[in-house]
């Protein structure tokens, strides 16, 4: 099974930023977010015409339009649309603040291109979300519902699909919606639901969320309406973006072999799963590989492929005949699932992102792994989960061939969630200076409370490779309801000649003992006493506000 992933939720989930990034609503009490008005009228917009200021909020992240909107209210009212463009309400509390203010404000929902709504939020960590009735979200949506005459994306992730009522709402009054995201829970589907009443849609996920536990080796696969398949076949010809996966594979699993019967030209983004060991032991589904194979060789636009895995108990077989023909999969650029689905892409010098955390890559399966990490010639990112199975002893080689297989990384997210001592950690990262483009590397590693702080692992890490510009370490423990124990995030500080002058930290988890924590701060490399030596305490912190 998957643990961490810097891609553990569908692209389009992982893409949308929002409210939480335009103002820390968990600290601003009941304050109105839309009614904030700066101090200073006209000011430095009026001498700058207004294509201009668009231009630069176009290159700038949601969280510097936002400084830059409060230098005047003339400022504000130009750069609105983009402020309000994509929001995203991650927790219940947010859920309920915001769409609060705009029933008060509703001038504000014109601006709203993209709305994702996550009440009671089941990856809320590290402190759980509280609890908000649903059915409230649902009404309140429902009153927006008219005001919203700009949006195209609507991303439910809830526990439970919403009240059935808002997808016809929704449809009727948001004649630009053209994306729709949903999870499910535990409760069955309605065949007559309206959800499936939409047409020409570009974009549909339906997906079992999280958390949703189950004990079942090989839980029975779960037909979908004929309505929905349906309403995506026949009625959505324009479909660039189709998910339909499970993150709780014990527990209910799609069927959705009809998916391949279908024909999108346009398809660019595809998340299908979970795959892995039916009940005679073949994979599936679909029952037949050829199928799979068929279905990608025609969609020739596919760029971005996830497929999730989960093998339970048991290793995934050293091969998987994909069955692709010569003219397959010619633009793919990133592709998350199982290394033996890549052995033989026809083109494989496309793929620059490649995710292989479905499952730990063992020793013995290094000489397998690696040639097909060489046909990636273009890959400058990747995600891989290993096994480290004796800490004690010396592995310096396997993460040498490892790591001269991919030469080009510039991101390099490395997880082993069994033991890793500092002495593995530094055999490790003395094999990084063989990548000379590797500007951010992560590391999710077993957690014990025993080892170096995370801010002196990031730190050792600098130390053997100071080109780096960002780092992030998880602490996960496999065998535990909550995997992810903490987590920091590590910007690296430079002077005019590139060396690293300081880091500054983001820290977020649960301690050993008392309350989960977040703590910002910065730590100034040259007085750290293990910047030359061995790793010990940071002596010179800053504390960031």
């Amino acid at each position: 099974m998957t643990l961490f992933s810097a891609r553990s939720v569908p692209p389009h989930r992982a893409s949308l930023q929002g409210f939480s990034d335009l103002v820390d609503i968990d600290t601003a009490d009941e304050q109105d977010i839309a009614s904030a008005r700066p101090s200073v009228d006209g000011g430095i917009a009026g001498s700058i015409p207004e294509d201009i200021i668009r231009e630069i909020a176009a290159l700038l992240s949601i969280s510097d339009i936002l400084s830059f909107s409060l230098a005047s209210s003339c400022l504000r009212h130009i750069l609105m649309p983009f402020l309000y463009e994509t929001v995203v309400l991650k927790s219940s509390r947010k859920c309920r603040i915001a769409l609060e203010m705009l029933s008060r404000q509703r001038e504000i929902c014109k601006f709203v291109k993209k709305l994702a709504v996550r009440p009671n939020y089941y990856l809320s960590w590290p402190r759980p979300d509280e609890y908000l009735p649903e059915d409230w979200v649902v009404t309140e949506l429902e009153d927006l519902a008219g005001d919203l005459v700009n949006m195209h994306t609507f991303d439910w992730d809830g526990l439970e699909l919403p009240e059935d009522r808002l997808w016809e709402t929704l449809r009727l009054k948001c004649p630009k919606l053209k994306s729709v995201f949903t999870n499910v829970g535990t409760k069955p589907l309605d065949g007559n639901s309206r959800l499936f009443n939409f047409r020409d849609l570009t974009s549909f996920s339906l997906i079992v969320r999280h958390g949703l536990g189950g004990a079942e080796l090989f839980p029975p696969l779960e037909e979908l309406p004929s309505r929905f398949w349906e309403m995506i076949v026949k009625h959505c010809p324009n479909l660039e973006e189709l998910a339909i996966c499970s993150f709780s594979s014990s527990a209910r699993i799609f069927d959705f072999e009809p998916a391949m019967e279908g024909h999108w030209p346009k398809l660019h983004t595809l998340t299908l799963g979970s795959f892995g060991y039916q009940s005679d032991f073949l994979l599936g589904p679909p029952s037949d590989p050829r199928t799979l194979g068929d279905f990608l060789t025609a969609h020739t636009s596919l760029k971005y492929i996830r497929f999730l895995w989960n093998f339970k108990r048991w290793m995934s077989p050293e091969t998987m005949p994909m069955h692709l023909g010569s003219t397959a999969l010619p633009a793919l650029d990133t592709y998350i699932g199982v290394y033996q689905q890549l052995a033989e892409l026809p083109h494989p010098g496309s793929v620059e992102t490649l995710d292989l955390t479905c499952e730990p890559m063992y020793e013995s399966r290094l000489h397998a792994v690696c040639p097909v990490l060489k046909r990636l010639t273009s890959l400058t990112s990747l995600d891989i989960w290993t096994h480290v199975a004796n800490p004690a002893r010396d592995n310096t080689t396997f993460y040498k061939t490892l790591v001269e297989a991919v030469p080009k990384l510039t991101d390099f997210h490395f997880m082993c969630t069994t033991g890793f001592p500092a002495k593995q950690l530094k055999q490790l990262i003395k094999q990084l200076h063989l990548l000379s483009d590797l500007k951010r590397f992560s590391l999710t590693k077993g957690h014990t409370y025993r080892d170096e702080t995370m801010v002196e692992t990031a730190l050792l890490i600098l130390r053997y490779n100071p080109r780096l510009r960002q780092i992030n370490v998880r602490w996960a423990k496999e065998r535990c309801p909550n995997h992810l124990k903490q987590e920091g995030s590590y910007d690296v500080v430079t002077d005019a000649d590139g060396r690293p002058v300081s880091l500054v930290v983001l820290e977020r988890g649960i301690p050993l003992v008392g309350k989960p924590f977040t703590r910002r701060y910065k730590v100034d490399v040259r007085s750290f006493a293990g910047w030359r030596g061995k790793v010990r305490k940071v002596q010179s912190v800053g504390w960031l506000g």
